[in-house]
């Protein structure tokens, strides 16, 4: 099965080709440089767009694919907290269809979240922002340091329903 994932980050990489090959799958997974459309943190509906906007990148340029897999993090306004989440999208070529997975969140701070902004989310992570503060380790893995899990934990836990919906649906 030739998968492709929407960026050329070797952590999403390696969770699609974990979780497909944790599944009985045979996969080739490869990783493309796409356009998400949207700014370095995107916000509440903008994370899903970037993630499908991804995939239609990818899609204009490369054939042949099994399957696109599209990860995109971005932050959501839930009550009166911001959630850090992940947006899977899985495209399925032959059927058109596309699914979609939401990672478990993580409340990130509002003052940081508030710093973000005002930097402008066209360039800034708040990952980027607690990572200077010391609040956290790594800015692309802040869950770690917040929750005690890392953020690879949360998208194997969404890839693998999303992957037992698409691939085992008859």
């Amino acid at each position: 099965m030739r998968i492709a994932v929407t960026s050329q980050n070797k952590l999403k990489i390696g969770v699609v080709r974990k979780v497909y090959s944790s599944l009985g799958y045979s996969v080739e997974v490869v990783g493309y440089s796409t356009d998400s459309g949207v700014g370095e943190q995107p916000v509440n509906d903008d994370t899903l767009g970037g993630a499908q906007n991804r995939i239609s990148d990818l899609r204009s340029r490369v054939g042949g694919l099994d399957r696109i897999v599209s990860i995109e993090n971005g932050i959501f306004r839930e009550g009166k907290q911001w959630v850090d989440r992940a947006v899977v999208v899985i495209y399925n070529p032959y059927t058109h269809k596309e699914y979609r997975g939401y990672s478990f969140g993580v409340v990130f701070p509002e003052g940081y979240v508030e710093i973000a902004r005002q930097r402008g989310f066209d360039t800034t992570t708040v990952g980027q922002v607690m990572a200077e503060a010391g609040f956290v380790s790594d800015q692309k893995d802040p869950h770690l340091s917040i929750f005690g899990i890392s953020r690879v934990v949360y998208l194997e836990d969404v890839l693998t329903k999303l992957v037992t919906e698409v691939e085992f649906q008859r």
